[in-house]
């Protein structure tokens, strides 16, 4: 790699960073029609339950608007995953720090609504749950982000998606929120879209027939 492909692609990588930083950041202005409650949800959940939320960011703003959608991230609950009142027993793909756990209180605030795959049994819940804390620590795909971006701005693009398989890779490292959830789903043989599961956004994960709605 000669010296000038080195320096662009440090200067890239700082400039992905500083926009996931910004797009990250709080709205001032956000006012959900109804708030999350963390002990009520507690109180309901169940491993593998996705959680659709509204979101507060710039960068949740940004989703609605381009997706046309109330809702802007998918997460899925995992269970405890330390002792405590409020344990991180969430874990979400996030747009700065990339795959993470986080805490029911994390969500307080928040439009949250919560949705149970239909007919899985307890050991493809628990398949899903540990598969999805088997990620974390992967990073954000910003590239897919963008892509999926252009695809509803119809805008063009000369970078195209990975090409469709028949079902998700288990090697794969990078996501966005709705890609993650989409993987582990497919891999238990409980697919989002019947058709191209690369263009999952979380909309998709509300229409879909696989769940019902827990509250």
């Amino acid at each position: 790699m000669s010296i000038l492909t080195h320096i662009l692609a440090v200067l890239r990588a700082r400039f992905l960073t500083a926009l996931a930083v910004f797009l990250s950041q709080p709205l001032k202005s956000y006012s959900p029609a109804t708030r999350a409650d963390p002990a009520s949800l507690r109180a309901v959940l169940r491993n593998g339950d996705v959680l659709l939320s509204e979101g507060n960011t710039r960068a949740a703003a940004l989703i609605k608007r381009v997706t046309g959608s109330t809702w802007s991230h998918v997460a899925m609950y995992v269970g405890p995953l330390e002792d405590g009142s409020d344990p991180r027993c969430v874990v979400e793909a996030d747009i700065a720090e990339g795959v993470r756990a986080i805490r029911l209180s994390e969500v307080e605030g928040l439009n949250v609504r919560v949705l149970r795959p239909i007919g899985l049994s307890d050991a493809a819940r628990g398949r899903l749950a540990e598969w999805v804390v088997s990620q974390i620590g992967g990073e954000y795909d910003l590239k897919h982000a963008f892509l999926l971006a252009r695809k509803f701005l119809w805008l063009p693009a000369k970078a195209r998606l990975a090409p469709a398989a028949s079902s998700m890779s288990e090697s794969a490292k990078r996501f966005i929120c709705s890609s993650l959830l989409a993987n582990a789903f497919a891999l238990v043989g409980h697919p989002i879209l019947p058709t191209d599961h690369r263009y999952v956004i979380p909309r998709d994960f509300e229409s879909a027939s696989v769940f019902e709605v827990v509250n």
